[in-house]
């Protein structure tokens, strides 16, 4: 698992480590199961406060993301959303309108925002039916 900081976003950083690890999961580089650093060893690495490192993973097992097991470690969980159909699909389209609205300001075609939704759906883990993998 490879952390990447930038010090320069508006995203506070606890949160870059849970979009960082979310992402990893969703892409297969983080597998159910898997080890996760310890948060000394992520603060050591990254050279960031343990206490930011323990607030995201605090965070991403609140989101069922993560598990930690006492004596163990913290593990990637099993992809799974607790969450109904309705609340995911309420989320999802929050996002996408922020999306879309950047798309805007920045002028770029629904054509080309299309292709590269397509393209970036491409490096995920779906299945043949374009479920996402388990």
């Amino acid at each position: 698992m490879q952390i990447t900081i930038d010090h320069g976003s508006d995203r506070a950083v606890y949160q870059q480590i849970m979009d960082q690890v979310k992402r990893d999961i969703a892409m297969g580089r983080l597998k159910t199961g898997q080890r996760l650093p310890t948060v000394r060893e992520l603060s050591a690495t990254l050279v960031i406060n343990p206490n930011t490192i323990a607030k995201a993973y605090r965070q991403l097992e609140q989101d069922g993301i993560i598990v930690t097991r006492p004596g163990a470690g913290t593990f990637a969980a099993e992809l799974s959303s607790h969450l109904s159909r309705t609340v995911r699909r309420r989320i999802l389209h929050e996002q996408l309108e922020l999306l879309v609205v950047e798309a805007v300001h920045m002028q770029i075609d629904s054509e080309t925002l299309r292709e590269w939704f397509e393209g970036t759906l491409k490096r995920f883990r779906f299945d043949e039916k374009g479920q996402a993998d388990e």
